[in-house]
């Protein structure tokens, strides 16, 4: 039965290759274009939606994208797009 890698492993890996560790180790990636604009890559899935608040769960806990008339502009397995007007970013 094989052992899953380890986090020190991956990030060696990550080193050896040239590749950011944010890819080798599934970290969520959150990617804001001014204030109207959030794109979060690497999430596992949404757990809330309104629009004052966006919240999804990642590997690090949840973030949450705090607004106005916030929206979904698109929807993947590992990327939300998010639009409106972005007040606050948390990662809890």
């Amino acid at each position: 039965m094989m052992r899953p890698v380890s986090e020190k492993i991956k990030r060696r890996v990550a080193g050896i290759l040239d590749l950011p560790s944010e890819v080798m180790l599934d970290h969520a990636i959150i990617n804001l274009m001014g204030d109207t604009e959030a794109k979060i890559t690497n999430h596992k899935g949404l757990v809330q939606y309104s629009p004052v608040l966006i919240k999804a769960s990642s590997l690090q806990g949840f973030i949450e994208v705090i607004g106005e008339n916030l929206e979904i502009a698109s929807f993947s397995s590992d990327e939300i797009k998010i639009v409106g007007r972005i007040n606050q970013v948390m990662l809890k």
